[in-house]
């Protein structure tokens, strides 16, 4: 179990030597959350040097989001602003990253573990290990700058005025709202306000990308970030007047 971490700045952290194995570089993490029974954890990580790793299938569910820097992973190149995310035991193709890139790393359900393999791990790769679908794992990869806004439709008249950017969407069951999983980068405009105190069934994380967004557990700016588990009250939400908020 993870514990409510919010809402903590990355940089009061110490760096540790990355946990991705198998792969031939430098490359260092900070942890921002991390649940030490199961091994799922958020980070952000900074390749100290150039870095690649062969073909293979992680242990966990896993995703990347790039804040600085160029990853080319199989024949596609992703410069900030990319994303990509697999489930466990989904064979990703080899990877390759540029020299200071900087990712936050999100890893769901498993620890830090990647096998080497031409193959899945599986004949059968669900969507994720939340997952109320019947229907194959993939290879979720998008490049946000390419993207259009959307509206918000997750919540009621009150966020109408948030915009979404869609990396990932696994439904929920329609008999169970604690199944799915979802990704997002989020834009506040500036000066939007919400004062209602909600919470939620499922756990919410999100890293500060850019801006500003005061509320009951303090301010959210740049490189702030929380890991909020289910059933935690929080709100009274308002965004900087200059630039708004926004956050992955």
């Amino acid at each position: 179990v993870r514990p409510h971490v919010e809402a903590i700045q990355q940089a009061d952290f110490c760096w540790h030597e990355a946990e991705l194995p198998r792969g031939e570089g430098q490359a260092k993490q900070r942890n921002l959350s991390y649940d030490e029974e199961d091994g799922s954890a958020s980070t952000r990580v900074v390749f100290e040097s150039a870095w690649s790793r062969p073909g293979g299938y992680h242990h966990a569910d896993v995703e990347w989001f790039i804040m600085e820097g160029m990853i080319k992973i199989g024949d596609q190149y992703l410069g900030k602003g990319g994303y990509y995310r697999a489930p466990a035991g989904l064979r990703v193709p080899p990877i390759e990253v540029q020299e200071g890139t900087d990712i936050l790393l999100f890893r769901e359900y498993g620890d830090w573990g990647f096998s080497v393999s031409d193959k899945d791990q599986s004949e059968f790769v669900s969507r994720g290990a939340n997952t109320a679908s019947d229907e194959p794992g993939e290879l979720t990869i998008v490049d946000s700058n390419k993207m259009e806004w959307m509206p918000n439709v997750y919540e009621g008249d009150t966020q109408r005025f948030l915009k979404l950017k869609a990396m990932f969407i696994d439904p929920a069951s329609p008999d169970n709202n604690n199944t799915g999983f979802v990704s997002m980068v989020c834009w506040c405009p500036p000066g939007w306000s919400d004062n209602r105190m909600v919470h939620h069934p499922v756990f919410e994380e999100a890293y500060s990308i850019a801006g500003r967004l005061d509320y009951n557990f303090g301010s959210l700016g740049a490189g702030t970030y929380f890991f909020r588990p289910a059933l935690v009250k929080h709100g009274h939400f308002i965004a900087g007047e200059e630039r708004g908020w926004t956050g992955f």
